[in-house]
Formats: C-alpha cells, sequence, structure tokens
C-alpha cells in the first residue's frame, strides 16, 4: 500500500512552453468525370481520417523486477489528452507500480515512460501531474484547512479560500471537518482533503491510486462528479481500481493489466463486447482467463482510437 505523503510534484516549470501545430489544408481538385481511380488509391469524395488525440502520457515497453518477480511485463499504451483512463486489475497486478514508475518512485528496469514528449524522469515533466496515492496521509496535528494551505504552498500558489469551501460542498465536507484535525478524520474524509487538493490544483493531469478506496457510497458518487468535472474541464485523468461497477461514468479507457501485463485496451463498451457481457466483473474475469495472443491491444496506438480528444 502506497502511503506517499505528496498530493502534487511542488516543482513548477520556471517559463512557459508551448508548440506550434503545422496545419496543412489541400485544395480541393475536382477529377475528370471519366476518370477511373487506380486499383488501391483512396477514395477522393471520403472524409478524411481524423487524427488521433495527442497524449498526454506514454507508455513503452515498460518492465520491472522486484526480488526477480515480474512484476511488470512490456507494457505498453497511450493515455490522450483530455481522456479518463481506468486500470484495472486485481490486487498484485503492478497497478501501483505502474504508477510509482511514472512518478519517479520507482525506475523501470526497461523501456521508457513520456510524459507530453519528455521523458517522465524529468523534473519539469512531473510538474504537470497532480497525484493522490491510495492512503493520503497528511501531517496529523494540522486541520484540514491547514493542510490545504500547506498543499498549496508546496505547489508555490496561495489557497484559494473560495474554490476550498465550494470543493467541500461538492464533496460533501462541512466547515466542522475542515476545522477538525487530521488526526480527527477517518479515512473517506482524508481521503477527500487529498482529493481537494487535486482539484485546488492548476495540475492538467490527475493520476488517482484507488480514489475510491475506503469511501461510502455517497463519498463515492461525491468523487464521481469530482472526475466527471475534471474530465469536462479538458484535464487528463488516469487511476487505478479493482472495482468495476463505477468505469461506464468515470472513464473514456479502460486497461485490464494482469499478471503485470496488458490484457485489455480500449473503451469499456468494446470491454464488454470482447468478453460477452455488459456485467463488467464477469467480463473482467473472463479476461483474465483469456489466453489468447489477440487478448492484449496489439499495439499502443489502439488506446487512441475512439478517444475524444
Amino acid at each position: 500500500m502506497d502511503k506517499t505523503l505528496l498530493v502534487a510534484n511542488p516543482v513548477r516549470p520556471t517559463a512557459a512552453t508551448g508548440s506550434a501545430a503545422a496545419v496543412m489544408v489541400a485544395a480541393p481538385v475536382t477529377a475528370p468525370a471519366a476518370a477511373i481511380a487506380a486499383p488501391g488509391a483512396a477514395d477522393p469524395t471520403a472524409a478524411p481520417a481524423r487524427a488521433p488525440a495527442p497524449s498526454a502520457i506514454r507508455f513503452r515497453a515498460v518492465a520491472k523486477r522486484f526480488h526477480g518477480r515480474d512484476v511488470l511485463r512490456d507494457v505498453s499504451f497511450d493515455v490522450p489528452q483530455g481522456c479518463s483512463v481506468a486500470i484495472a486489475g486485481v490486487n498484485g497486478a503492478g497497478k501501483s507500480t505502474l504508477l510509482r514508475c511514472l512518478l519517479d518512485f520507482a525506475r523501470p528496469d526497461a523501456g521508457q515512460i513520456f510524459i507530453g514528449n519528455r521523458d517522465s524522469n524529468h523534473l519539469h515533466a512531473r510538474a504537470e501531474l497532480g497525484w493522490l496515492p491510495e492512503r493520503f496521509v497528511p501531517p496529523a496535528h494540522l486541520n484540514a484547512r491547514e493542510c490545504l494551505e500547506w498543499l498549496a504552498g508546496l505547489r508555490g500558489t496561495n489557497l484559494d479560500v473560495a474554490r476550498m469551501e465550494a470543493l467541500a460542498a461538492e464533496l460533501g465536507l462541512d466547515a466542522r471537518a475542515l476545522d477538525s484535525r487530521v488526526r480527527e478524520l477517518s479515512k473517506g474524509m482524508t481521503q477527500k482533503i487529498g482529493l481537494m487538493s487535486i482539484g485546488l490544483s492548476d495540475c492538467p493531469i490527475w493520476v488517482l491510486d484507488e480514489p475510491m478506496s475506503g469511501l461510502d457510497p455517497l463519498a463515492r458518487r461525491n468523487v464521481t462528479q469530482l472526475i466527471e468535472g475534471a474530465r469536462a474541464a479538458g484535464r487528463t485523468v488516469l487511476f487505478t481500481t479493482h472495482g468495476l461497477r463505477d468505469l461506464p461514468a468515470l472513464c473514456d479507457r479502460l486497461v485490464v493489466l494482469h499478471d503485470g501485463a496488458v490484457r485489455f485496451c480500449g473503451t469499456v463498451d468494446a470491454f464488454a463486447a470482447q468478453y460477452g457481457s455488459s456485467d463488467l466483473e464477469l467480463a473482467f474475469l473472463a479476461c483474465l482467463q483469456d489466453s489468447s495472443p489477440g487478448a492484449a491491444c496489439a499495439r499502443p496506438e489502439h488506446a487512441l482510437e475512439g478517444c475524444a480528444a
């Protein structure tokens, strides 16, 4: 279980960077009526193919071993910008280890991870990430308001009190909870403080390890609404889970990780169709039992298809 304290990388880029996108526009050409297309030629009347969404995160052949055991094996998939991607798997599948490699808490033994166009071990690349571990453990002597102010300071910003109070209401935290010491809060309330810190940050990419862990049904609904709001605002969300019932409301894409390897990546609807059940738990069990060569996505680009930019 990850008990990392940091919720968001405190290092911020010292200068804004950007890239110019080149756009090529082809002038329309009208072919003579008698013209006959050569075999295999593209249909000039066909609509142009949609460009894939750019990737916020790319995993390329990532491998990791602990004590002689393969924890991650040739993991490759993309997380498109502005999409929510869930990594599902049983305990010990390698989900948290993959996130730790992304965050540079652990180094892959092979492969690369990119955040945008930069390697994830580049400090300023990770400044894009807002991170919440499975068990958020802030300083116990602070109250919730002080904790959020401290975390904002780590990011080099001031706490926006109005946004904090609005977000607290959205997550079902009242003023009494905000004024309580962290040691007095339940695990679910403490997780909400971590989620509030993510929501108050300007990080364009959210990385959440089991964000529903320890939450009651009402709190799960609150968190679902928070993630839906992040998606609507154009943020990228990557999260792990071993619960499947919330996925249709939470994610655009699903990656199933089992025994350290990718078993599936695609939409939730495609997952249900491929494994013959609208019950995602039954589909998940069928996926784990599938040992066919095509069980995993054949190439990382599959994770881009059909995802809104």
